[in-house]
């Protein structure tokens, strides 16, 4: 528990595979919080995502990126707001980063996304951003921080990103 409603959970699955190929891992749990502002209907809107692995003993051992910074972040409307995951490779492979829309199952984005710079979250869409410019919401694809410049509406949003491991 983090405190005013916000916990974490994590999981530990062993699993023997059959064989060298591709997988897919995923995870999907029913109801996301109520309200969030840029998806539709999304306490009934499960949440999903999902890894892949290659076993190949040609490959070697490779570990998948770490995340050590938590997504809970609050920002405050007109004010550019920053995240970065803290993602690292313990193998020291490169690592890209790229913006993606929520899924809600395999291959299904959540109904009705809109990205946090629709103009519908702005009085004033023009001149949304600290400096008076349309507001801006972007991935740095090489160090991972999120940039928003700026918030419009106040709410709970959902994003989501890649992490490429090169």
């Amino acid at each position: 528990d983090l405190g005013e409603g916000i916990a974490t959970a994590s999981f530990t699955v062993e699993h023997t595979y059959s064989g060298f190929q591709q997988y897919t891992i995923s995870y999907s749990e029913p109801n996301r919080n109520e309200g969030v502002v840029n998806m539709d209907n999304s306490v009934n809107t499960r949440f999903y995502i999902e890894t892949r692995i290659i076993i190949d003993p040609f490959l070697g051992c490779n570990n998948t990126p770490k995340l050590l910074v938590p997504p809970i972040d609050r920002a405050c409307t007109g004010v550019a707001w920053f995240h970065n995951p803290g993602a690292f490779d313990p193998d020291g492979d490169s690592i890209s980063y790229e913006l993606v829309i929520p899924f809600r199952e395999k291959n299904t984005p959540v109904a009705n996304y809109k990205d946090p710079t629709d103009p519908g979250f702005y009085t004033d869409f023009e001149n949304g951003s600290e400096e008076g410019n349309p507001p801006t919401f972007t991935i740095n694809p090489t160090d991972g921080t999120i940039t928003w410049d700026a918030p419009g509406m106040a709410g709970e949003y959902n994003i989501a990103f890649v992490i490429r491991e090169w």
